[in-house]
Parts: structure tokens; sequence; C-alpha cells
């Protein structure tokens, strides 16, 4: 008990330092014990453990060189432990970030949209134009979930109905994505219009969580929710102002730092886009951000949301704004 006293004070004065590591191999074997707790973790032998507490402890430092960059950057974010800690930031970029931006439309509809008359600077929909935080588990599924929330929304917000909808069926049925091994959120919206609908969750369940993409098995009698096509937002003040005044926007983004983000305003960010989201909220104020929801569960970031530093196309947020025109079955 002693033991885990000290060595508890000696990490948060490490943490309160602005440092994670240690190079004290008892602090670093507490740390790693106590994610394990955390995040309910087991592992299948001995070697297996011993290779992924090397992964946490390459993790911690990668988290301090974020924290120090952030800082260097203005940004308020914090990097740290969270559910990715155990694994390399290679399986993490080949597990969890598949949107393939090759498959981006050049011929998208790009809409037209007028300054926004409000007077508020911060914007939050969540909860009124969405559905609750999702989890795409470990499947690189994310274009799906950032296609099939965004559908969510549209339709509450032009149909006045909640429908918690599917994203297996974009998933499986896809077929100009592929599955788990990546896609792009264009494509989805163009599968669901070809397939004549989208079915909601309970109908057509997740079932890919652990990877494994499955067959489809989409029958048109379960469709709710259909999708005439979508447009595209150009430039970060007119999203800014589409939000604001109207709703949330998909987007893909580059989160390749991500895994180890905790919470804060992020402003340290690459542009090599990997992954696809929902910008859910806008404050255009100074030292402004964008909320931005994952699908990555509500233990990461801040309860399942980011926040990125507005007007300095953060993490590229401005490469694929969409929005649906929806109908309903």
């Amino acid at each position: 008990m002693i033991y885990k006293v000290v060595a508890a004070l000696t990490i948060l004065a490490s943490m309160v330092a602005g440092d994670l590591y240690s190079p004290n191999p008892e602090n670093l074997k507490y740390m790693f014990d106590q994610f394990k707790m955390e995040y309910s973790k087991k592992y299948a032998t001995m070697e297996e453990e011993s290779f992924r507490f090397q992964v946490f402890v390459d993790n911690l430092r990668i988290a301090d060189d974020r924290n120090l960059l952030e800082r260097l950057h203005g940004g308020s974010a914090q990097h740290g432990i969270t559910r990715f800690s155990d694994v390399s930031q290679a399986e993490f970029e080949s597990k969890y970030l598949k949107s393939d931006i090759t498959k981006k439309s050049t011929n998208a509809q790009v809409g037209e949209v007028p300054p926004y008359q409000g007077v508020a600077s911060l914007v939050d929909w969540t909860g009124k134009l969405t559905t609750p935080v999702k989890d795409q588990g470990y499947c690189g599924s994310c274009w799906a979930f950032s296609a099939m929330e965004q559908i969510e929304s549209d339709v509450i917000r032009t149909k006045s109905k909640s429908y918690l909808l599917s994203a297996e069926q974009i998933t499986q049925c896809d077929t100009t994505s592929y599955g788990c091994d990546g896609g792009w959120t264009e494509n989805a919206y163009n599968y669901v219009k070809r397939a004549g609908g989208l079915a909601t969750e309970a109908s057509y369940p997740y079932t890919s969580y652990y990877g494994v993409t499955g067959t489809c098995h989409a029958s048109t009698k379960d469709f709710v929710v259909t999708v005439s096509g979508y447009t595209t937002i150009k430039g970060e003040s007119s999203m800014a102002s589409y939000v604001k005044g109207t709703g949330p926007l998909s987007v893909c983004v580059d989160a390749s730092t991500w895994n180890s983000y905790s919470g804060g305003i992020m402003k340290s960010c690459g542009n090599r886009v990997n992954h696809c989201v929902q910008a859910v909220g806008v404050d255009d104020s100074a030292n402004g951000y964008w909320k931005v929801r994952n699908s990555w569960g509500t233990s990461w970031g801040e309860s399942g949301f980011i926040r990125l530093a507005y007007g300095q196309n953060t993490c590229d947020i401005t490469n694929d704004p969409t929005w649906a025109t929806v109908g309903t079955k």
C-alpha cells in the first residue's frame, strides 16, 4: 500500500511538471497496471504483455513530445494515456485510420452558404441534431460512421424524425469501398442512393467491431431513410456559417495524433487526411474551435469529442465537408 501511494504521488508530480514518461521502472509498471485496470486490458501471453508494456512506454514519450508541440503552437490540447496507449503508432494508423482520400469526388456539388446572421460565437448541435457517440471498434469503418451520422443529422434537421441508422449496412454493402479496410463518405452516400435506402441499427446491427467486415444482407423492407445526393462546402468560414446557421457537417481529417488526445483545443496537427468524423459545433471567435464528434466511444477524448482550433484549417478539416439530401420512407 505504501509503495502504491508513493508511486502515485511521484507520477502526479511528474505530470504536473509536464512529463508522463518516467525513467523509474517501478513508476512505469504502476502506470501500466492502472491502464490495464481502467481499460480492462488482458493479454494472451506474458510475451504479448511484455510487448504491450514497451509500446505503452514508447507512447508516453510520444505523448510528452506532442504536449510540447502543442505548447509551442499555443494550443491547449492534452495528450496522455488513452484506450490506444498499448497500440503502436503503425498499428493505430493501419487499423483505425482507413479513410481513402483517393475516392474523393472531383466534381461534387458545391453549396452556396450565406453569411451567418446570428450573434452567438459558439453554436453546438450536440443532442439537438445529433445522436449519441458511437464506437467503430477495431474496424476501419470511420467513413461509414461519418456518412451515417450525417444522414441521421440531416433527417433530424429536415424531417423532424430521429433514427439510429445502420453503419454496418454501409460497411458491408458498399462495394466501392473496402469495409473495415477503408472507404470514403461520398461513396457511402452514393451507396445509400443506389441501394434505395438505409436501415436502422436495430434491424441491421453493427457486427464489424473486431475487424471482420462480413457479408451484405440488406433488405429493402427494412429501409427507413433515403439519400438523393450530397453537397460539399468550400472554405472554413463558409463551413462555420453553415454549421452555425444550419447544422452539422461530415468532415475528413488528419487524425494521426488523436490516439493520445485526452482534452483541450488542438492546434498542432498535420494534413494527411485519413479519418472521417462529424463537425457538430463551432466557435469562430478569437481562440475559437471546432467541436468534432468521433466514433471511438465516450471513453476517448472529451466524452467522445475533440476540439480543433478554428481559423487555421486544423487537421485539414476543410478537406471534404459534406451534408446529405435525405428523405424518409
